[in-house]
Formats: structure tokens, C-alpha cells, sequence
């Protein structure tokens, strides 16, 4: 087997340079990274058709977050839990708090909320299933929460769940009013309601009498007239 002298071989020489390139490049092409995707989404539909294609629209205050375990693997797909502070809701939510998930990054779609932070959630439920099984996209209208919102002015006022529910008015005695009136007794008694009835009676029989002492009075004129005409 013929031995290669390297003592001979010129490495300056252009062509040892151009090999020595096309090595290294190849090289390179071979153990090239992984390439990450991006998440890719459409635009978001208008707020009211948002509204009927979520499972919930809320605002909220993000109170609490509890990303994947650093122990195991982490994809950027890993889900992460965020409990909302509720402040008010248009859809699917029932009582002061929400929770829900998301991709822990951007680049798998999930939305990257901040704590202590607001914002107007449409979320939706994940494989189809109800609201206590939430899910929150970068893809949807999801937003952080500005005092000049477009969404607000369209959805309208929500429901807040601090919102006490209407009680009947009370009366002064503590029990609620009726629409038509009470017939309990007053403490003359007569039946409420009727407490004009006597004044109305007494100015009858006054004028009655008034009448009556008229007529008399005519009478008793009309005949000591005739008396005085007979003397």
C-alpha cells in the first residue's frame, strides 16, 4: 500500500483551500440544530363573533401561575395554569375565579400572560368539553386590557359577580310591599286603604242636614207669613 507523504503536500495551495472549505461546510450541513416553527395564526374574528364562538369571554386579573416542573423536559407546548380574578364576564363563567390553561410559549401558540396583570379573555374548551376544562390561545382575541378597549365598547357591560341579586322593597313594618295594596286593618280598624270613607260619610250627613234645616226654615218662613197676611 502506497504511504502518503504530507511533507509533500502544499496546504497553502488554492485547491487544498477550496477542499479544506468544501469540508468544513459539509460538515456544518450535517449536524445543522433543529428548526423551531413559530405559531401561525389567522386573524382574530371580530368581538361579537368571537363572543358566540367562545366557551367563555371574561375580564380578568391574573393572580396565580404554575408553569411545568423544571425537573422533567420542557417543551414550549407544555401547558401552563393561570387563575384569573374575575371582574366581570359576558360567557361561561360562574363565580369571582378562573382557571385555565395555555402552551407555556408563544411559538406553540400559548398566550404569555404576566401576573398582576388584566386582561379580556376568550377562551374556549379544550377537546370540546365544558367550561371547567378551559383553554386560552395566542390565536384568539385574548388581550391585555387598556382603558380605551374595542372589545369593551362592543361586547357592552358585563355581568360583575360581585353583583347582589335585586331584593323586594321593604315597607316601614319590614314586610315587602304589594302592588295592590294591603287589606290588613290599621289601628282604627278599618281595612287599609279605606280610612277616607268616614270623613266622606260625615260630609254627607252634613249636607243632609244642611238640607233638611233649609226646607224647615222655608216652611216656617212661608207660614208666619201667611199668619201675618190673614191678621
Amino acid at each position: 500500500m502506497r504511504k502518503i507523504n504530507f511533507r509533500k503536500i502544499n496546504f497553502r495551495s488554492p485547491m487544498m483551500i477550496f477542499l479544506g472549505v468544501l469540508l468544513i461546510f459539509t460538515a456544518l450541513l450535517t449536524v445543522r440544530p433543529s428548526v423551531t416553527y413559530a405559531c401561525s395564526c389567522v386573524m382574530p374574528a371580530e368581538p361579537l363573533e368571537a363572543l358566540e364562538k367562545s366557551t367563555a369571554v371574561f375580564v380578568g386579573k391574573v393572580v396565580d401561575m404554575k408553569e411545568p416542573s423544571q425537573g422533567n423536559i420542557i417543551s414550549s407546548a407544555d401547558p401552563v395554569k393561570v387563575t384569573f380574578e374575575v371582574d366581570s364576564s359576558w360567557k361561561g363563567v360562574e363565580g369571582n375565579q378562573v382557571t385555565l390553561t395555555t402552551a407555556l410559549s408563544s411559538a406553540s401558540c400559548g398566550f404569555e400572560f404576566v401576573e398582576g396583570e388584566s386582561y379580556i379573555v376568550y377562551a374556549y374548551a379544550r377537546d370540546g368539553g365544558d367550561s371547567g376544562n378551559l383553554e386560552a390561545s395566542l390565536c384568539s382575541r385574548t388581550k391585555r386590557l387598556t382603558a380605551d378597549s374595542v372589545d369593551l365598547k362592543e361586547l357592552g357591560p358585563g355581568i360583575s359577580p360581585t353583583t347582589p341579586t335585586a331584593s323586594p322593597e321593604v315597607t316601614p313594618n319590614n314586610s315587602p310591599e304589594s302592588e295592590a295594596g294591603s287589606n290588613e286593618p290599621d289601628q282604627t280598624g278599618n281595612p287599609a286603604g279605606d280610612s277616607d270613607s268616614f270623613p266622606l260619610v260625615n260630609v254627607g250627613i252634613s249636607g243632609i242636614i244642611i238640607v233638611l234645616a233649609a226646607i224647615a226654615g222655608a216652611v216656617l218662613y212661608r207660614r208666619r207669613n201667611d199668619g201675618t197676611r190673614k191678621k
